[in-house]
């Protein structure tokens, strides 16, 4: 990904979940691995997606989410809060990311059943988003000359 941080998007949804309700980060929403523990829980996975744009701060992560139960109809439930939370959203901006689309790539379906016999379910999301280095609030009390030297900066960047 762009910054540098490999796990910035996983931060990012994760916390747009936890704002949503729908898991604490933590506790049973975890980032880049499912522990052992809890039995019931929800992780999200980065994955390869589609290379970056050559002619903007546009990327192409893919994102997989994992929800894990010991009941397959509340697994079932949760896949699909999940689901209906991302799938669709569009032009939000997380942490000075602007995300133009999180789209499903299909219906949550079944991974396995583990050891301990609770059941783990995901779904795909193929995600279309913007870098971005400044937000408008970053403008209150900029000059004309300074919006111009911000415009330019990012240009060459490029």
């Amino acid at each position: 990904m762009g910054r540098g941080d490999a796990d910035v998007m996983l931060k990012e949804i994760g916390t747009y979940l936890q704002s949503q309700g729908v898991g604490t980060l933590g506790a049973d929403l975890f980032l880049g691995l499912m522990p052992d523990q809890p039995d019931n829980c929800i992780a999200l996975f980065e994955y390869a997606g589609s290379p970056p744009d050559l002619h903007w701060n546009g990327e192409y992560p893919g994102l997989q989410v994992r929800v894990r139960n010991k009941s397959y109809a509340a697994a079932r439930t949760k896949i699909g809060e999940v689901a209906k939370k991302l799938h669709g959203l569009h032009e939000q901006t997380l942490s000075g990311t602007r995300y133009l689309l999180i789209k499903a790539r299909g219906s949550p379906e079944i991974l396995k059943r583990d050891a301990n016999n609770r059941v783990e379910l995901f779904v795909n999301f193929e995600i279309m988003l913007e870098r971005v280095d400044w937000v408008w609030n970053d403008l209150i009390g900029v000059t004309w000359g300074d919006l111009g030297y911000m415009i330019w900066r990012n240009f060459t960047r490029r």
